[in-house]
């Protein structure tokens, strides 16, 4: 079963992405998006290797990457997103 995580790479980059086993000595991505400072608490998404076929999956061993964490749920909706090129757009309170 893939789960979505967040991934900080020794290079500073982070890269968000569906992931198999989270903890052994090599670490499958699959569909992997960098998040790049858009400014202002503002983040980008970027396909991670676009020119590749990435979405096939990218093994990174354990040496490059620095700490898995689970993504708080606004990175989670808009990753998700992302993905599927569909808007969701955040749920708001109806008064009645």
């Amino acid at each position: 079963m893939k789960i979505i995580k967040l991934i900080r790479l020794t290079s500073g980059e982070e890269i968000i992405g569906e992931v198999d086993d989270p903890n052994g000595d090599v670490v499958t991505v699959f569909d992997a998006i960098i998040l790049i400072p858009a400014g202002e608490g503002k983040i980008g998404f970027m396909k991670f290797m676009p020119y590749t076929k990435a979405n096939e999956g990218i093994p990174l061993p354990r040496r490059v990457i620095m700490f898995i964490v689970d993504p708080i749920e606004d990175l989670l909706t808009q990753f998700k997103s992302h993905r599927s090129g569909l808007s969701i757009p955040k749920l708001t309170k109806i008064i009645t």
